[in-house]
């Protein structure tokens, strides 16, 4: 029959094997003692002998049977049980303090990598952004050198223009009437063109000129300008409205190879200023003689033979175009008004015995009609 009303203490090991063995009250356990040093030793790790065996198994039966330790004992029991329980304290503490120490090392890591990470995404998305900046500014630099090198070349066209062939405008003899817009930053110029400056309160007129009429698309300020060229200075623009009307019918004409050219008409005078009577200010106005846009380039071309185109002037009637009603409809615009290029033939008309010339009119080598006999006559001579 098993006592447990033994205390829990240090006792002669029932094995043999050791000085000590603990008893916890209930059980021996694998906590052993040899001259006040501890260690473990399982209570079954070895084979017991039959000593050991019968000695295990009255120490189950009557432990408290045994002879009670002495006080030197016990306190050193005690002492080795405070010294097993402070190691496995120091023992736990120091697990402790390694698992502390990994976490830490591992988190460091971490950290660590994380911040390599986050340097070289910073570090490649500032490089990206580095490229995307150069790449942008090479690619203004290219957009601007590609817009700079076209307006050097419209430029160059420009001022080619001034060579070609004039082309008169109808009605370019007729009144001038079309102002002119920025002559007050042009007067020098527009004193070249009258190679006089006036004096004071002195009028300049000259109704003799001839201006020609260039498109500008390269103009920063008006991609539909028209520059006012007059004996090789640049004397003013057509004003906005009427530019961005006619500049699609002058570029027509440049690009056929001839310069719009129309009359022109220049007034210039001097006046004291209001504020300083000592200084001299300069007033000019140029004015053109521009017609409809519709009417500036024929609906038709010129005749492959050679022709001599007479000057403008006042209207004639051709009588007879009621009976060519279906050819004049080819030449019917929206606008109800157009230029078409008439040739001027002459006819025999009358009797064998009292021939009579008359002048026909023809379009495209189509008959339209024919002048009056005195309107005939007087163009006969010329034809």
């Amino acid at each position: 029959m098993t006592n447990t009303s033994a205390p829990s203490a240090w006792y002669p090991d029932p094995t043999g094997r050791h000085q000590y063995r603990f008893w916890d009250g209930t059980s021996w356990t694998e906590h052993v003692a040899d001259n006040g040093t501890q260690a473990t030793d399982p209570l079954h790790a070895a084979p017991l002998t039959r000593r050991g065996a019968r000695l295990q198994q009255e120490s189950r039966e009557a432990p408290a049977a045994q002879t009670r330790p002495s006080f030197a004992q016990r306190r050193a029991a005690a002492k080795a049980e405070r010294e097993r329980e402070r190691e496995e304290a120091q023992a736990l503490l120091r697990q402790q303090e390694a698992a502390h120490e990994r976490e830490r090392l591992v988190e460091e890591a971490r950290q660590q990598a994380a911040k390599e990470a986050a340097t070289m995404r910073a570090r490649e998305q500032a490089e990206e952004r580095e490229r995307q900046r150069l790449a942008a500014i090479a690619h203004a630099q290219a957009e601007k050198e590609a817009a700079e090198r076209k307006i050097r070349e419209i430029q160059q066209r420009e001022a080619q223009v001034l060579g070609y062939t004039p082309f008169y405008l109808p009605e370019y003899n007729g009144y001038a009437g079309t102002e002119v817009a920025g002559e007050f930053a042009r007067i020098d110029s527009i004193h070249a063109v009258l190679r006089h400056k006036p004096k004071v309160d002195e009028e300049i007129a000259n109704d003799a000129l001839l201006a020609a009429l260039v498109p500008e698309p390269s103009n920063p300020y008006d991609r539909n300008a028209v520059k006012v060229v007059i004996s090789g200075q640049h004397v003013g623009y057509l004003e906005k409205e009427v530019a961005a009307v006619v500049q699609p019918t002058m570029r027509r004409i440049v690009e056929a190879g001839y310069l719009p050219t129309t009359g022109a008409r220049i007034w210039a005078v001097a006046r004291r200023d209001r504020e300083d009577g000592r200084k001299l200010r300069h007033y000019a106005n140029v004015r053109l003689a521009l017609t409809y846009a519709t009417m500036m380039v024929p609906l038709n071309d010129p005749p492959f033979e050679d022709y001599s185109i007479i000057p403008w002037g006042s209207a004639l009637q051709v009588t007879g175009e009621e009976q060519h009603q279906e050819t004049l409809s080819d030449y019917v615009t929206n606008d109800g008004i157009a230029l078409v290029l008439g040739t001027l033939t002459i006819i025999q008309r009358g009797t064998a015995k009292a021939p009579k010339e008359l002048i026909e009119v023809l379009i495209d080598g189509e008959r339209i009609g024919q002048l009056t006999p005195g309107s005939s006559q007087h163009f006969i001579p010329t034809v």
